[in-house]
């Protein structure tokens, strides 16, 4: 078996603790709305978790840290998830819509 060069073993690490901060915010997210959470399919969640990795990676990291994702809204993740449209494997979401939803997050309180 072939030896991962240090640029693999960098990547992956890269996304196993984008993943953890992501899981982390979502977990957050849950408590937040309680029972409210179950409004939304398992795939709208696949589809928030994603949206949120991909802006995961344009926020500065001491900012991500602060955002206080119990606080989120119910509109809030809707709007976020109106940003998914055609987002799947293999497919992220445009420069734009990745900036929206960095307002969104930015912008809880």
């Amino acid at each position: 078996m072939p030896e991962a060069t240090q640029a693999e073993v960098g990547r992956r690490l890269y996304h196993v603790h984008r993943e953890k901060k992501v899981e982390r915010a979502m977990k957050q997210m849950q408590q937040g709305k309680g029972s409210d959470w179950k409004l939304f399919s398992e795939e709208e969640i696949l589809l928030l978790s994603h949206l949120m990795q991909c802006t995961w990676n344009v926020i500065d990291q001491d900012l991500w840290d602060k955002i206080p994702f119990s606080s989120i809204t119910i509109s809030e993740i809707r709007k976020i998830l109106s940003y998914g449209e055609g987002v799947g494997p293999g497919r992220n979401p445009t420069s734009e819509s990745v900036d929206n939803i960095k307002k969104i997050l930015l912008g809880l309180s």
